[in-house]
């Protein structure tokens, strides 16, 4: 029944609304289906470029999923969220030249400070770190029967995009002054707050950002150090690490 849903679209449509297609069917055409949940994973392709130019039959697999869960009634009533996993995503201390003194300056966008203390805390806080982390997130939205959702095509592709770009943009800041990132929390705080405020159509939101550490090398013998290590080769570790979540929700909201 997939594959006739699918063959019977006759143009390019969201996977959302091909969730809700098949929802409306499955609760509509069986009478003893009170409600039909569907889940849907889309693995993009990304067109390749070629020297600058794009290949007219060239695509490679993109590293995140687009996901989606509808549940339809048969009353009509809809639910719809929407989410993306596996966005891998990293930033660095930027490190130039200022143009009239000719001094080094390091501008650091990633830290670890302000969390809380106590007599078992070792960890030092620290204002320069790299930061790195895959980002899962999902929103629902705020459509609650079939006729509510909106007519325009594509919507949810393109709500899908705009999401995602306010994510990354947040994450990272501006393109030449970046931003400062005290803490995955307060990071991951701020890409949630962004996207609420931006799409009035979403609540709630969840974020799951995982520290992905990457450890500065300094190795040194008994006597003196041997190799000089400037924060310029780095461990890559998967052991131990915090996963970081939450979940954000305009006031009334129903979670």
């Amino acid at each position: 029944m997939v594959y006739v849903k699918a063959k019977e679209c006759t143009e390019q449509i969201s996977m959302e609304d091909f969730a809700i297609g098949l929802g409306k069917h499955f609760t509509s055409f069986y009478e003893q289906v009170t409600a039909a949940i569907i889940k849907i994973v889309e693995k993009p392709w990304e067109r390749m470029y070629i020297d600058g130019q794009s290949h007219e039959h060239g695509f490679k697999l993109g590293s995140e999923k687009h996901t989606t869960k509808v549940t339809v009634k048969k009353s009509g009533a809809l639910l719809v969220t929407s989410g993306i996993e596996g966005l891998a995503v990293l930033k660095t201390s930027y490190q130039g030249k200022a143009n009239l003194e000719f001094l080094l300056l390091f501008i650091m966008h990633s830290g670890f400070e302000g969390f809380v203390r106590d007599k078992y805390t070792i960890l030092p806080e620290t204002h320069e770190r790299m930061l790195a982390t895959e980002v899962t997130a999902s929103w629902r939205y705020s459509f609650e029967s079939l006729s509510s959702i909106p007519a325009k095509p594509l919507y949810f592709n393109e709500r899908y995009l705009n999401v995602k770009k306010v994510l990354v943009d947040t994450f990272f800041g501006p393109p030449k002054e970046g931003v400062y990132s005290p803490s995955v929390q307060s990071t991951l705080h701020q890409m949630a707050e962004a996207v609420l405020a931006r799409f009035p159509d979403i609540s709630p939101i969840q974020l799951k950002m995982p520290n992905i550490h990457f450890l500065p090398i300094n190795l040194s013998t008994k006597d003196s150090i041997f190799v000089k290590f400037e924060d310029d080769v780095y461990l890559p570790t998967d052991e131990p690490h915090g996963s970081i979540e939450a979940s954000l929700s305009r006031i009334l909201s129903k979670m």
